[in-house]
C-alpha cells in the first residue's frame, strides 16, 4: 500500500472565481433569501471545482446534482457535483482562516470524497485545500490538517473507476470504526458459530503479524461457485487505526458449510488501488486458516480476491 502525506501551503491549488460562477450563485441565492449565503457560497465552491476537474479533462454533470436542485438546496446543505461513472463529491466552502469544517449529516453518506474549497471572493479566487475520503460520521468534521494533497485526486478519482469496474459494493472501512456496517457484514460469532475452527495459523508474505489489538472485526459468506458444486467460506475482515495516518488491517479465511479445511489451491491476494498483488497466500490441504496483514492510508483502495481454479471473487474496499 502506499502513503500520502496531508497537503501543505505548498500543495494548495488557486483557481479563479469566474464571473460566471458568480452570477449562477447569484441566481440560486435569490431563489432562497433565508439561506441565501449559504446557498450562494456551497454553489460558488462546486463551480469551483466543476471548471477545475473540466479543465483536467474530467467530466461532470451539474444538471444531477443536489447542489444544482432548487428544491434540494431548500432542505439540504448540499454542495455535491456528480461525476459520471464515479459518484458524488462533497466541495465544502470553508472560511480562508479555518482550521476545520462541519460537515452535515446530511453529506456523510453517498460521496466519493470530500474537497475543502476556501472562497476569497475579495481576491476573486478559492483554494483548493485538499481532500480526503471519508469524514467521521461521529465527528462530522473536515480537518484541514488531514486533508491530502489536490495532486493526488486524479489518481484517486482513477482508483475510484478501478473499484466500480470490478463487481460488488465498495466497503468504506473508516465507518466500521464508528459503528457503520454494509449489509453482508456481520458479527464474527453468527457467522462462524458453526464451525468448528481450530485454524491452522497461516500467513502470506510476511512472517510477523501485527502486534497491536485489532479493535473492529467483521464476517461476510462467500460462494465459489465450482463444476462439482459450491464451496462456501468466511471472509473475516479485522481493522484498527494505529494513529491519524496508518490503519491496521487482517484478513482471515475459513471454510464453512462442514469441512474442516480450505480447499487445496484455494488463493487469496490484496491488490492495490493500481490492481497490483501486493500479498498472497495459498491453501494447502492441511489448512483450515488463511491469513494476511497490512498497513494502508485513510482513502486508500484495495481489492480482496479469494480464487480457486477458474472461479474469483472480488472485495472491494476503501479504508
Amino acid at each position: 500500500m502506499t502513503y500520502s502525506q496531508p497537503a501543505t501551503d505548498a500543495a494548495r491549488l488557486i483557481w479563479p472565481i469566474t464571473h460566471q460562477g458568480k452570477m449562477i450563485a447569484q441566481q440560486f441565492a435569490h431563489g432562497h433569501p433565508d439561506i441565501a449565503e449559504r446557498v450562494r457560497r456551497n454553489t460558488l465552491a462546486v463551480w469551483v471545482m466543476h471548471e477545475f476537474l473540466d479543465a483536467l479533462g474530467i467530466s461532470t454533470d451539474l444538471a444531477t446534482s443536489d447542489s444544482w436542485n432548487p428544491a434540494m438546496q431548500l432542505i439540504e446543505d448540499v454542495a455535491d457535483l456528480m461525476l459520471p461513472g464515479v459518484g458524488r463529491l462533497e466541495c465544502r466552502p470553508v472560511p480562508a482562516a479555518a482550521e476545520d469544517c462541519s460537515v452535515p449529516l446530511e453529506v456523510l453518506t453517498e460521496r466519493i470524497g470530500y474537497v475543502s474549497v476556501a472562497l476569497d471572493e475579495v481576491a476573486g479566487e478559492a483554494s483548493l485545500l485538499g481532500f480526503v475520503a471519508e469524514v467521521s460520521p461521529m465527528e462530522r468534521q473536515l480537518r484541514l490538517d488531514q486533508l491530502r494533497s489536490m495532486d493526488d485526486f486524479p489518481v484517486y478519482l482513477h482508483q475510484l473507476r478501478q473499484a466500480a469496474a470490478e463487481p460488488g459494493q465498495l466497503t468504506r472501512l473508516s465507518r466500521w470504526l464508528g459503528g457503520y456496517f454494509e449489509s453482508g457484514w456481520q458479527s464474527v460469532d453468527d457467522l462462524l458459530a458453526q464451525s468448528l475452527l481450530t485454524p491452522a495459523f497461516r500467513q502470506g508474505v510476511q512472517s510477523e503479524p501485527l502486534q497491536a489489538p485489532i479493535s473492529i472485526q467483521r464476517a461476510k459468506s462467500l460462494d465459489l461457485g465450482l463444476k462439482l458444486g459450491t464451496v462456501q467460506i468466511a471472509l473475516v475482515l479485522e481493522v484498527e487505526p494505529e494513529d491519524e495516518s496508518v490503519v491496521n488491517i487482517g484478513l482471515r479465511i475459513y471454510p464453512l458449510g462442514g469441512p474442516l479445511y480450505l480447499p487445496e489451491g484455494l488463493t487469496v491476494t490484496i491488490l492495490d488501488g493500481e490492481n497490483t498483488a501486493c500479498l498472497t497466500a495459498q491453501a494447502r490441504s492441511v489448512d483450515n486458516y488463511l491469513q494476511l496483514y497490512f498497513r494502508g492510508h485513510p482513502g486508500e483502495l484495495f481489492f480482496a480476491q479469494v480464487a480457486l481454479g477458474d472461479e474469483r471473487i472480488v472485495e472491494n474496499f476503501i479504508i
